[in-house]
């Protein structure tokens, strides 16, 4: 399924504060991969499931993103992530809590779920829904030691993700670029892995 523009791409900013933590937050959950699971007999892709095994569990941790005032306002996120259908697809739950600290006493501000499937081309793509926004598909590449992946914005450029981990740990940062290429930085967050 090829990537759907976003109804909201008309206003950067907005899409910074509405798009940036909640899909970041979905799809941080979703998308690890060890390099042996790249591939499969006869060069197939290996199931999300399978690609993405070392992050299924239970997650928390804590960062901070741009609020619509353009001020890093800080969270908590708590992060439920399954592999479901034999490996086909892979589910993931998010809450994000204001400010960092409160954790789930806190202000929820963060709601989102996703699907992490492979497409029919081959690619994996993250099919992410939250409270703010409705759903939309994403293209994801998955590496060795992590992920990327972005929303574009039409004219308005794009938001681009990047994520690395360890086995029980990993940590994803977020930039808007503008049309001619400036980047800056929207989002960094850390999570740990807390049961299986």
């Amino acid at each position: 399924m090829p990537i759907q523009q976003t109804s909201i791409s008309h206003r950067p900013t907005r899409v910074l504060t509405q798009l940036a933590v909640p899909l970041a937050i979905a799809l941080v959950a979703a998308t690890a991969a060890t390099a042996p699971g790249l591939a499969q007999e006869g060069g197939d892709r290996a199931r999300p499931g399978e690609v993405l095994a070392a992050m299924v569990g239970t997650w928390q941790g804590s960062g901070w993103s741009m609020n619509r005032t353009q001020e890093r306002e800080t969270f908590d996120v708590f992060e439920r992530v399954e592999s479901v259908a034999g490996g086909h697809l892979v589910m993931i739950r998010g809450r994000g809590y204001v400010p960092a600290g409160t954790g789930e006493d806190g202000r929820l501000v963060h709601d989102a779920g996703g699907i992490v499937r492979l497409t029919e081309a081959g690619g994996y793509e993250m099919f992410a829904a939250t409270a703010m926004n409705g759903a939309d598909g994403f293209a994801m590449d998955v590496t060795g030691t992590g992920y990327t992946w972005e929303i574009p914005l039409g004219p308005h450029g794009r938001i681009v993700y990047e994520a690395v981990f360890t086995a029980d740990s990993w940590t994803e940062t977020g930039q808007y670029c503008d049309p001619a290429g400036q980047c800056y930085p929207t989002l960094s967050m850390t999570l740990t892995r807390v049961a299986d």
